[in-house]
């Protein structure tokens, strides 16, 4: 398959989530670390041609996985090179990709407010192409109604940013843009795990 197929895969995302002005591309020991691993190729060709930061204004971040391992195995209990994170929404969930076998893989929602994880779909392309581009889908779990409010109210994201609960929804906090605020994704993810 070559790069040019492997994009066509990519189009309905990128209409429902326009990459962002300040995108980076990823540099070449990234890029090694990235082929050498578990990774599909189509992920490593959306990097190539757009780069990470934000899509959609941030509602979802494609991310360099390697910069976010650690926080995943902080939530998974453990290191596991067949697990890497590929995306984070707005709201800091992780969304990850798990090479199972040689021929079956899924991508799973960490979602670190409620500490549950789903499978979202048994396929990498199934889940760009289909899953995440579902208007349904992705009004609720990347919560769009309330990223709308907390964008219109607070301003753009940075890559690195996120919205995040204030108090955090597990001691008090509500799905309400009041309790909305800006703050650093992986620090965020840290601090979620510590509370019990």
């Amino acid at each position: 398959m070559t790069e040019t197929n492997d994009l066509q895969y990519l189009e309905s995302f990128i209409e429902t989530f326009k990459p962002g002005d300040n995108l980076r591309k990823p540099d070449e020991e990234t890029l090694k670390k990235a082929e050498e691993s578990v990774l599909p190729k189509e992920l490593i060709a959306l990097w190539k041609n757009y780069g990470f930061g934000n899509y959609g204004n941030g509602i979802i971040k494609v991310i360099n996985p390697f910069e976010y391992a650690s926080s995943l195995y902080t939530w998974l209990g453990g290191e596991d090179e067949n697990k890497l994170p590929i995306f984070i929404t707005g709201f800091g969930d992780i969304l990850y990709y798990r090479k199972i076998t040689d021929e079956d893989e899924d991508v799973s929602l960490l979602d670190i407010h409620y500490r549950s994880i789903d499978v979202c779909t048994y396929s990498f392309i199934e889940f760009i192409k289909f899953f995440i581009v579902d208007e349904e889908i992705y009004e609720e779990m990347l919560k769009k109604p309330l990223f709308t409010e907390a964008l219109e109210k607070l301003g753009e994201l940075s890559e690195k940013e996120i919205y995040l609960f204030a108090p955090a929804l597990a001691i008090g906090g509500q799905e309400d843009v009041k309790f909305v605020k800006k703050g650093d994704a992986i620090t965020q993810q840290q601090l979620l795990f510590q509370m019990n």
